[in-house]
């Protein structure tokens, strides 16, 4: 059900916005009887003028109704909304056919569209308020600190039903308990719970340093955000944000940068875009080349499909071009070097890393992304998650063809412990410093060692 609404509210939103805009429009010219000659324009320009205004307000995440938010929120995202369209608007007009640029018709096109959209947004808001009021849309979430401020956010939680969170109770260590406020365990009851129908947790301030590590930690492995209830310093912390709850001050601990929609776009477009030039004009005519020598060097097939860990630890199949005579090992067994299971060719490819080139086939149906920390066969992850601190972290993005780790020159074999703590550490350093820059850097630095060469390409 709550899938079902993320999907499909989003489409629901941009089409009644685009409802809205044609009803600005056809009045500008119908009621105030401004001509803007349609005729003059084909299908493709229309498409453009409609791909423009869903453009600017996906961008703006204007569909993302914020719980604790309010409505001038939403009326501030439509005005930079259609301050975007405009100029957009503005310079097709220009660019296109000047003639036909009425001042006029921009002038209450423009008005109406700042009297629709913010009416329009405040209508949304309230509708979406009233579906979370009535049980629809929310979120589960549980309280750390069974003390004055858990108890005056579990009042807030309560009062404000419009918000759309659920709380069943708070943990804590008291000896003296309230009928108002349920008690289910101490701390440690809540790291030993299950966290699979939680999405968020808030900790008070009175939480122990060592206890809030933990609670973080969990978090983490479970995907879970965690919330805090301030008024101990955050300087401890690398990034957050803020939000309220009827007054209460709540800040976002572990928010990476590509938590942010805007971000995640800018990644996935700039994927797109990457894999369907280099499927286009370098696998097209590479992989039946590659494809014919593998055949003809050993039987066996073409691609070889291993599962791996990706977003959220979900399970998906990774593609790589078969590099070995076919074997028993191949899903938890590293490769070493001289290893007797690696073909002739398949030795050139790994070397090269050619082998990896059908994963741009994986980032294309996203379920990789060009950048990102490399995913491990199943089996090889399953042995690491519960030795190492925050590694699940690797998992909350898509796993990428290249990393910062194996740009630095961490890939291959893994000998020891050691080894792939450095790839972790180097893995959360990427995901808490996201930026296109960075990507573009981790893109050429790769390039460069693929040319040089590297000691463990085996």
């Amino acid at each position: 059900m709550r899938k079902r609404f993320y999907f499909f509210f989003p489409i629901l939103f941009i089409l009644v916005d685009l409802l809205v805009v044609s009803i600005a429009f056809v009045t500008t010219q119908k009621v105030i009887g401004v001509s803007f000659p349609l005729e003059n324009y084909n299908i493709e320009t229309l498409f453009f003028l409609l791909l423009s205004w869903t453009s600017s307000s996906l961008l703006g995440k204007d569909f993302k109704i914020g719980r604790p938010s309010g409505y001038e929120k939403s009326i501030t995202k439509g005005f930079k909304t259609i301050a975007v369209f405009l100029a957009l608007f503005s310079f097709f007009v220009i660019f296109s056919n000047p003639q036909i640029l009425s001042r006029t018709f921009v002038l209450y096109f423009a008005g109406l569209l700042f009297l629709f959209i913010p009416t329009e947004r405040v209508i949304i808001h309230l509708v979406v308020n009233k579906y979370r009021k009535w049980g629809g849309n929310y979120r589960n979430a549980t309280i750390i600190g069974y003390d004055q401020l858990g108890f005056s956010l579990f009042d807030a939680i309560n009062k404000n039903r419009n918000i759309g969170i659920r709380c069943t109770g708070l943990y804590g260590s008291s000896t003296q308990t309230y009928k108002n406020y349920p008690l289910k365990g101490n701390v440690q009851a809540f790291l030993n719970s299950d966290l699979e129908n939680i999405d968020f947790v808030y900790v008070s301030e009175n939480i122990v340093r060592e206890e809030l590590n933990q609670i973080i930690e969990l978090a983490d492995a479970s995907f879970v955000k965690v919330k805090l209830l301030p008024h101990f310093k955050t300087d401890f912390l690398k990034s957050y944000t803020l939000k309220l709850i009827d007054n209460i001050n709540i800040i976002d601990v572990n928010y990476l940068p590509l938590d942010h929609a805007f971000n995640r776009f800018l990644k996935r477009s700039f994927d797109v875009l990457f894999s369907s030039m280099m499927l286009l004009f370098v696998l097209s005519w590479l992989y039946p080349i590659i494809a014919l020598l593998i055949f003809f060097e050993s039987p066996g097939p073409i691609l070889f499909k291993q599962r791996r860990n990706g977003k959220n630890n979900e399970i998906f199949r990774c593609l790589k071009f078969r590099t070995m005579y076919l074997n028993e090992g191949a899903d938890h067994k590293w490769a070493t070097k001289n290893d007797p299971r690696v073909t002739p060719f398949g030795a050139i490819l790994r070397r090269t890393s050619l082998d990896e080139l059908p994963q741009l086939i994986n980032v294309l149906i996203g379920d990789m992304t060009i950048v990102g920390p490399r995913p491990l066969p199943v089996k090889l992850n399953d042995q690491y998650i519960n030795q190492i601190k925050s590694y699940s972290q690797r998992h909350t993005f898509k796993p990428g063809i290249t990393g910062l780790a194996q740009a630095l020159g961490h890939r291959g074999e893994i000998k020891d412990l050691r080894a792939i703590k450095n790839r972790v550490t180097l893995d959360r350093f990427y995901l808490n410093n996201w930026s296109a820059f960075l990507d573009v850097k981790i893109i050429f630095i790769t390039f460069i060692e693929l040319i040089k060469g590297q000691d463990t390409a085996y």
